[in-house]
């Protein structure tokens, strides 16, 4: 535990924290009595997965068995179903208190005028970001207002079925290049018949991750992609070699499992070998999930970079989800107690074990390590890792563009699907072009 706790302060000395004592008695709620509010019911809104669920709705039950005046509306979803069920409340002016947000729609969330800007609580102290990094603390800024908070810090993380890899006598190196995971992949499946999966779904995740590897620190500029076609050529010809090769899922394939739902990921689910995959992209905060999934068939999960051309280059670290506070709150003050108390308080977060991401609020990540490591094994994992990373990176890009939904959703699914086609139609080159006209087309009516 003593390793454990010094990885826990490395990773916040690299964020320029100071570790001091935990706040002993009672809620860190701010400068607001939550007692003084009267009978209120919170609206608490996020997308997740059934540890983060749980462990959600008994941090909401903490904070009410403290404050018996104070009930929760929780309202949980899987991504996609989230955005448009949080747009539609939106629209009829009746958004949760507080709503989990994504760095790459903030931005959009703001100008639209749905966020509250916390800018006046933090000055009076009302919400304590003392012990957050300011480069933290920025990443929820829009314009000269701060949006959203961060709920925990994360990186892009291929998380591995080490088992198996074990098994195959395979070392899963760090600083993983696209070479090495498809030399790996190609011997799995060879060996296992256990495949691949790679840039599915409506995300620009995988594309900017390539992007990075390239050079370029912002993936989207103000009138469309910034790499060339032949550059995202590249993207495109290593997904078509893979499906070509067979080791990698093919548009039927992933029709065939559930890639929004981490608990029926073919990483962890499936009754054979031809639907399981090596590895998932995905993110360091979301391995207890896919633990608490693995652990039904004896699987034990490892954690390394997404692999790139430059390892570097690619990656970073990012707050993993923030929480904002909407403005059709009905008591701002109240809201920010409670953001506070997910932020500040030490119980708050024991209980929620660093499931979104290790606590930027240095002294929170160091308190509970002890706590959190005895029900999750894998805090430890993911506070190493982020200390891997936090040398082995580079900056963050910038927030998306309000365009960047709309290419997510009309051209990047598309183009994904298309170059996962066992036979495709198109060649690697016609999707790169596609890729980067339309987006020109779609950021010119922004």
């Amino acid at each position: 535990m003593k390793k454990l706790l010094a990885l826990v302060i490395a990773l916040v000395v690299v964020l320029s924290l100071s570790v001091l004592p935990a706040m002993a008695d009672g809620l860190n709620v701010g400068t607001y009595d939550p007692a003084s509010a009267g009978e209120y019911e919170m609206g608490f809104g996020w997308w997740g997965n059934q540890v983060r669920d749980e462990v959600t709705k008994a941090a909401a039950d903490f904070f009410t068995e403290n404050y018996p005046n104070i009930k929760f509306n929780l309202n949980s979803q899987v991504w996609n179903n989230y955005w448009s069920l949080m747009s539609t409340y939106a629209a009829n002016n009746d958004l949760p208190d507080i709503m989990q947000q994504d760095y790459a729609f903030i931005e959009q969330w703001a100008q639209a005028g749905d966020l509250l800007d916390l800018t006046p609580y933090i000055e009076s102290g009302a919400l304590d970001l003392s012990k957050v990094p300011q480069n933290i603390i920025d990443t929820g800024k829009v314009g000269e207002g701060i949006y959203a908070v961060c709920a925990g810090v994360n990186a892009p993380a291929l998380l591995y079925n080490k088992t198996l890899t074990d098994e195959l006598g395979i070392e899963v190196p760090k600083n993983i290049t696209w070479d090495q995971f498809a030399e790996i992949s190609r011997k799995v499946f060879a060996e296992k018949g256990v495949g691949a999966v790679y840039g599915e779904g409506n995300s620009e995740n995988q594309p900017t991750y390539y992007a990075r590897g390239l050079g370029y620190t912002a993936f989207w500029g103000d009138e469309g992609i910034n790499a060339s076609v032949e550059q995202m050529t590249g993207y495109y010809q290593r997904i078509m070699d893979a499906v070509a090769e067979g080791w990698m899922f093919d548009t039927d394939k992933m029709a065939g499992v559930n890639l929004t739902d981490l608990a029926q990921s073919p990483l962890v689910y499936g009754t054979t070998n031809d639907v399981r995959t090596w590895a998932a992209f995905a993110f360091s905060n979301q391995i207890a999930a896919f633990q608490t999934a693995a652990n039904a068939d004896g699987i034990e999960l490892g954690i390394t970079n997404w692999a790139s051309d430059d390892p570097v280059a690619s990656n970073y670290m990012k707050p993993s989800q923030f929480f904002s506070i909407t403005t059709d709150t009905k008591n701002p003050d109240l809201a920010v107690a409670f953001l506070n108390y997910l932020i500040n308080d030490v119980q708050a977060n024991t209980i929620l074990r660093a499931e979104r991401g290790v606590p930027a609020n240095g002294d929170v990540a160091a308190a509970i390590a002890d706590e959190v490591t005895k029900v999750d094994a894998t805090y430890g994992l993911v506070v190493d890792y982020l200390a891997f990373v936090a040398e082995n990176s580079s900056p963050i890009f910038p927030p998306l563009p309000a365009y960047s939904g709309q290419v997510n959703a009309d051209v990047i699914q598309r183009l994904t699907e298309e170059a996962h086609l066992l036979n495709p139609t198109v060649t690697a080159e016609e999707c790169a072009k596609d890729l980067i006209e339309s987006t020109a087309e779609i950021a010119s009516e922004y």
